[in-house]
């Protein structure tokens, strides 16, 4: 199975119409991402209700409600992808290092919103290596950008953290899930 792709940021962006930055639409994947993991079969209108109750987004005109259904649909096809094809949906490379390093810190903290809107306590059992990594996800959503100044030491720096979270939102949805790997424990 070849992993979905999603819509292009940029546009999403303008079809946003300035109502949203691009931290907020990082954070509409966070959200997606996190709630797929704890209930893979959610709907597009839990998804949008929960964008509402965060108030990252109310009431999204057709066109990024439909933006918003490709991000869901295709957040699902790539956590399902055995190739594990997951990309996470941020500003491009071209953007300033604040721009994205913002825009990761608001995609953990949807995450972790999304992750924990299943309410109860199964998060409570997960393996110490998933309840770890949250962790980590949780320190780098606090992240604050303090040197304006960019170096390549920092775009590696930056590189190496989108691929820790992407491994960690692979992590913690297999130990969400059940032991024949379709249904889930939790």
């Amino acid at each position: 199975m070849t992993a979905a792709h999603l819509p292009d940021f940029e546009h999403t962006l303008a079809i946003a119409q300035g109502n949203l930055e691009a931290a907020d639409l990082a954070e509409c994947h966070g959200v997606a991402c996190g709630l797929l993991c704890r209930l893979p079969e959610s709907s597009l209108d839990a998804y949008i209700g929960l964008l509402d109750m965060l108030e990252v987004v109310s009431a999204p005109g057709t066109g990024l409600k439909m933006s918003l259904e490709e991000v869901l649909n295709s957040t699902r096809t790539q956590l399902a992808d055995e190739e594990m094809g997951l990309v996470l949906w941020l500003p491009d490379d071209n953007e300033i290092m604040e721009e994205r390093t913002m825009a990761l810190s608001q995609w953990c903290n949807g995450f972790l919103a999304g992750v924990g809107s299943g309410g109860g306590d199964s998060l409570e059992t997960m393996s110490d290596d998933a309840s770890e990594a949250l962790a980590d996800v949780e320190q780098i959503a606090r992240a604050e950008v303090t040197d304006t100044t960019e170096s390549e030491e920092d775009e590696v720096a930056y590189t190496e953290i989108v691929e820790y979270i992407r491994v960690i939102v692979l992590m913690i949805r297999e130990d969400l899930r059940g032991p024949d790997g379709e249904e889930f424990i939790h």
